[in-house]
């Protein structure tokens, strides 16, 4: 049984024919937005196939602009298409990221060591590389970096299935290429040196990966500073004391909390006021009042400023207080 294509491939295959056939001229731009509308797809999905059309040579793609390439129209690049299709991703999440990895390591094998990389040959980028970036690549180490990272790019676009193990394995191997430079006397963990910033410009501008995939990158990228910068330099470098995953469900739990105290207290004020709250409603009340504290721990805490600290620990207090108070009544009562 033959598996589907991809939506981005039969998008890709379309816009192929049309080049290959002449229907668009050398040099002439394709309207993002039209081919938007004309497949009746995403931006998205029209970026991963001008990605692929790019890796064939069949345009030249930054993640904005696409453009036609010179040659298009000879029918070489049909050629190598149809005798190489994208696959079809249906590995599970793990077999994913082995074979990947795999790739990437036979890859970064055929680097002989200070020869021009190959990853400045391709037909994509030749034109202009920037001279940060071409005297970065000059390191073995450097350039075996960006390779990996450009065979793990190119499975991320290709893996529509499995897109987020595909970016979690790329935003490894970008922090491999940035802990190969220094910035300021450190590690260049945040990606703020020239070198860096020339590489995965030029990494993304030959994958194709618009600005909404470098922004997922980012993402990602953030959860492996929290696991290679050192604790004591999480402020230095911006790492928050929770993951996003962490602060998500922080934020959820928190919402979710206020929400039911708010609720709950509106609701028995309003029967109070009729005269007819009851003793269930108060100790449902209670019941969340305590349930909203306990969506605090120590590591939420951290996440306060000294400031909102102190206010919430005068807050809590006031709270201690009046439940002290209202313990020591309920008390006397059954007494």
């Amino acid at each position: 049984m033959v598996a589907k294509a991809a939506r981005f491939e039969e998008v890709a295959e379309s816009i192929r024919q049309e080049i290959t056939t002449g229907t668009h001229a050398e040099g002439a731009q394709l309207d993002v937005d039209e081919l938007v509308k004309k497949h009746a797809t995403t931006k998205a999905t029209v970026g991963k196939a001008l990605g692929a059309l790019a890796r064939d040579g069949l345009v030249r793609w930054d993640g904005e602009v696409a453009t036609i390439a010179g040659g298009a129209a000879t029918g070489d690049a049909t050629e190598t298409a149809e005798a190489s299709p994208v696959p079809v991703i249906t590995e599970s999440a793990e077999e994913l990221v082995a074979k990947m990895t795999a790739r990437a390591e036979e890859k970064s094998a055929e680097l002989a060591p200070r020869e021009t990389p190959p990853v400045l040959e391709g037909r994509v980028i030749t034109a202009h590389v920037d001279p940060d970036a071409e005297r970065a690549l000059k390191n073995p180490d450097v350039a075996q970096a960006y390779q990996e990272g450009k065979v793990l790019g190119q499975a991320w676009m290709e893996a529509e299935g499995r897109a987020t193990e595909a970016k979690r394995a790329l935003s490894h191997k970008l922090m491999d290429l940035r802990e190969l430079f220094m910035f300021k006397g450190h590690p260049d963990y945040s990606g703020q040196s020239r070198e860096y910033q020339a590489l995965v410009s030029l990494l993304y501008q030959d994958l194709g990966v618009g600005k909404s995939g470098q922004r997922a990158i980012l993402h990602h990228l953030e959860d492996r500073k929290r696991e290679r910068v050192p604790k004591a330099l999480w402020s230095k470098f911006g790492v928050e004391e929770l993951s996003r995953g962490q602060r998500a469900g922080l934020e959820k739990k928190a919402a979710q909390a206020l929400t039911s105290v708010a609720e709950t207290a509106a609701a028995t004020a309003g029967q109070a006021a009729k005269g007819k709250s009851t003793g269930h409603q108060l100790v449902t009340l209670a019941k969340r009042i305590d349930a909203g504290m306990a969506v605090f721990s120590t590591a939420s805490l951290r996440v306060m400023t000294p400031a909102q600290r102190r206010t919430f620990v005068d807050q809590v207090r006031e709270a201690r207080d009046r439940a002290d108070a209202l313990i020591r009544e309920a008390e006397s009562l059954d007494e």
